[in-house]
């Protein structure tokens, strides 16, 4: 599903990914961790296109990414959804009109958009909530708006970057449990991340980069205080 082959990133003359080589499997949740700087920002850049490697391969379902031609791009990017700590949704469009607008930038016909958008947040547990602005609607609830808006295109891959950074332990589990959903459900997950107990409630596999290396890579493993 994913593969990176011997990738290193720089700027400015500094590394950021350092001659990285990984698998992530179809299906696989996988936590992506370590400080600030240590290289988890450019991995998923390298996975989006957002920036290529200055040597070694990306690829994301097959498909070399860093060799894609510029018109290529926006398929590439279609199969993966991506979830920000700050939610980044439109505050004039509701919670429907927020899952919506990732279909309508590709011009979805409007019976799949309004049939997609339902299931997208039937999925989230918000649709009684579709029609509410996002100023009325709890942290918790925002995200999941987020994260239905990531899953509507129905990607292979969903990227969550600090996914609970903005909310309390208790929206933070109960969001932790729909992932866990969405993967049970065939979903590969990639899932950045400073919340050590969250990830080690999990005992899912975790990736701990330290100055663009990989320096621990461990199935059903804990975000330990080694690293």
């Amino acid at each position: 599903m994913i593969r990176f082959e011997h990738v290193t990133k720089k700027f400015d003359h500094n590394a950021a990914i350092r001659d990285l080589s990984l698998h992530i499997d179809k299906g696989e949740f996988v936590f992506l961790v370590g400080a600030s700087g240590a290289g988890k920002s450019t991995f998923i850049r390298l996975l989006s296109h957002e920036v290529v490697p200055d040597s070694g391969s990306v690829f994301v379902d097959g498909v070399e990414v860093n060799k894609l031609k510029k018109s290529k791009i926006p398929y590439l990017r279609r199969k993966l959804g991506i979830v920000f700590q700050d939610f980044r949704l439109l505050p004039n469009k509701t919670a429907f009109e927020n899952v919506a607008f990732a279909l309508e930038v590709i011009e979805a016909p409007r019976e799949e958009i309004d049939k997609k958008v339902r299931q997208a947040l039937e999925l989230v547990k918000l649709g009684n909530k579709a029609h509410q602005f996002p100023a009325s609607l709890s942290g918790g609830e925002q995200q999941r708006v987020a994260i239905a808006r990531a899953l509507v295109n129905r990607p292979i891959l969903l990227i969550a970057d600090e996914p609970t950074g903005n909310l309390d332990p208790e929206n933070a589990k109960a969001i932790m449990d729909l992932f866990k959903q969405i993967n049970h459900l065939g979903t590969t997950i990639i899932m950045v991340t400073h919340a050590r107990e969250l990830v080690n409630t999990m005992h899912k596999r975790v990736i701990t980069l330290e100055n663009g290396s990989i320096v621990r890579d461990v199935q059903k493993g804990e975000y330990g205080d080694e690293d």
